[in-house]
């Protein structure tokens, strides 16, 4: 089998309602959409949904990228997803979105190819898994009755965003807890908006309400994380500062979180999301995969990634929730609650009119 084609297209993405995190407010955003078309008449999709202040890249530097690629990996067998990304290494180092794109099309295409849905081609053998939903940050009135609304609807671990102000992140996370109970789980994600004594004297306060933090500090003081993670008692999970197997073995191997949370956009896809997991595993820590603002088409990759991986212990797979789900694209799971079952069509199991 060979690639015959490579198509991109830019499609947008609306939230329902503004969704803030501790560097920004989001409320429009643009994703690329992949198709790989091969010369048996297999067609595989992928997505590309670079987001800058994680990935440091854009629509604007993705779109050149996949050009480049689609130029370069014509020919090439899709089905080889180690010479795939050689391939793409010897082209440009770099842009992991641009990489996903291709990557998760190659893997629709393999699925295809071998007639089974990803997550048993990856050797799993559970089509179903448990997300949390995120709560972004807002007024706690309207965070509290968020929480409320989610859990009735069937949501049994929320991820409440934290990080621009202390005094209303106790406020918060305390009236969510009194709210929904004592058996909701409770995570916080302060993303990289902390100091480390910022983060132990706020994580003390927060005791047992909370379940784990979330990348307290910036990447760039990811030494930090080490100190923070021996003088808090949850758990620490690192996110930004953790973007390929080399980041996972230094900062594992220094002892400076007791999660990963993989994001197929700064993994460069699945291939670097399975080595991430088995240093990771390796190290004794579970993995989270987790997501940005992406369709259907890269978060059922991350679904099937879970429910194959027994590692794969958290998810954080809610984006498609937040905003209007285009007609063009259907299938890949279904959803009851926070239970995701995928399909067993073959490879992503999505349905794609592009």
């Amino acid at each position: 089998m060979q690639i015959t084609k490579i198509e991109t297209f830019k499609q947008a993405v609306t939230l329902k309602k503004p969704f803030t995190v501790s560097f920004a407010t989001l409320q429009e955003l643009e994703t690329i959409i992949v198709k790989v078309t091969t010369d048996s008449g297999i067609v595989g999709y992928g997505e590309a949904a670079p987001f800058e202040p994680v990935t440091a890249e854009s629509i604007a530097t993705e779109l050149p990228v996949l050009q480049l690629f689609a130029e370069k990996l014509k020919g090439a067998d899709p089905c080889s997803i180690e010479d795939i990304h050689a391939r793409m290494d010897q082209v440009i180092l770099g842009h992991t979105a641009a990489k996903a794109g291709i990557d998760i099309a190659c893997y629709d295409i393999l699925g295809k190819q071998a007639g089974l849905p990803l997550y048993k081609l990856l050797g799993g053998s559970s089509n179903s898994i448990e997300s949390d939903y995120t709560l972004g940050i807002d007024s706690t009135d309207k965070m509290v009755a968020e929480a409320k609304k989610y859990v009735a609807a069937g949501f049994k671990i929320l991820k409440v965003k934290v990080g621009l102000d202390d005094r209303h992140d106790v406020e918060v996370v305390r009236a969510i807890r009194q709210a929904v109970g004592p058996d909701v789980e409770l995570r916080i994600d302060a993303n990289q908006a902390w100091t480390p004594k910022q983060t132990i004297r706020l994580m003390r306060q927060f005791s047992d309400m909370v379940s784990a933090v979330e990348q307290p500090l910036s990447a760039e003081r990811g030494d930090g994380l080490p100190f923070v993670r021996a003088h808090v008692e949850q758990p620490v999970m690192a996110d930004e500062s953790v973007h390929n197997a080399f980041d996972a073995y230094k900062l594992l191997a220094a002892e400076g979180a007791d999660i990963v949370n993989i994001k197929l956009q700064k993994s460069s896809g699945l291939y670097g999301a399975q080595q991430i997991n088995a240093v990771a595993e390796a190290a004794g820590a579970p993995v989270m995969l987790g997501c940005m603002v992406e369709t259907r088409i890269s978060l059922t990759a991350a679904v099937h990634f879970v429910a194959a991986h027994r590692n794969a212990r958290y998810a954080d797979l809610d984006a498609f929730m937040d905003f209007k789900e285009p007609s063009w694209l259907r299938g890949g799971f279904t959803q009851d609650g926070g239970t995701y079952t995928l399909t067993d069509a073959p490879g992503l199991g999505i349905e794609c009119d592009l």
